[in-house]
């Protein structure tokens, strides 16, 4: 039997599931306090869609608060996550810079407050500094080249070192222990498995001792071990 340790209190939810920095976290210290105090401040609930694919693209999102999860929505309702972000990151910029259609169905991963900054700000803040947008051109390079690794590794690796891939995103350079407010349904979504299977993989590396489960969250106890332990 998998031992869920009971608590009382819930975890926050403030990880991401991503290594690259999102475009508004490398931005110069005052861009980002100009683009915060000229934002407009929004808050939703759990299950909330704070944009559909197709959307018109006329500003970006910043999190403030808690977690957002990014991916497809398909007919049936499903939603087919792709990543999630944490406070301090930031998603459409690309589509308002180039002015196409939302290509993401973004759900608040319960409450969440977001900044809203128009596509009017963004340009002229744009407008009036290269330096800024060679910042961008970096961030962006660097997404890039992530999205390129994942898919290379997720094609051959098992259930259980994908996990532990986006385990080691959300854990980032947080002491630990590291303390994870994301349920096994989320996780099953990022990387493309059943709840069974995420079920099995998380069992695995708690008999490794590399993770404990709890109720409503889970404990990666070793962050520097699990990572030898994916590349092994």
């Amino acid at each position: 039997m998998p031992r869920i340790l009971q608590s009382r209190r819930p975890v926050e939810n403030s990880g991401r599931s991503v290594g690259a920095p999102a475009l508004f976290a490398g931005f110069p210290p005052e861009v980002q306090a100009e683009f915060r105090n000229r934002a407009l401040r929004r808050n939703f609930k759990a299950g909330q869609f704070l944009q559909h694919r197709g959307d018109d693209a006329d500003g970006f999102w910043i999190v403030d608060k808690g977690q957002v999860k990014c991916g497809h929505q398909d007919a049936q309702g499903n939603m087919h996550v792709l990543f999630i972000l944490g406070p301090g990151d930031s998603f459409g910029e690309l589509a308002c810079l180039g002015q196409f259609e939302r290509v993401l169905d973004i759900e608040a991963l319960g409450k969440v407050e977001m900044l809203w900054v128009s596509e009017k700000i963004f340009s002229e803040v744009l407008g009036r500094s290269p330096e800024f947008a060679r910042q961008m051109l970096k961030i962006l390079a660097k997404q890039l080249q992530e999205a390129l690794d994942n898919l290379l590794v997720f094609r051959n690796m098992p259930a259980a070192k994908r996990l532990a891939q986006r385990l080691l995103a959300f854990a980032a350079d947080r002491e630990p222990p590291v303390k994870l407010g994301i349920r096994q349904q989320e996780l099953a979504e990022l990387i493309g498995v059943s709840r069974m299977t995420i079920a099995s993989a998380l069992a695995e590396l708690e008999k490794r001792g590399l993770v404990t489960r709890h109720y409503g969250h889970l404990v990666v106890e070793d962050p520097v071990a699990l990572k030898r332990w994916m590349k092994s």
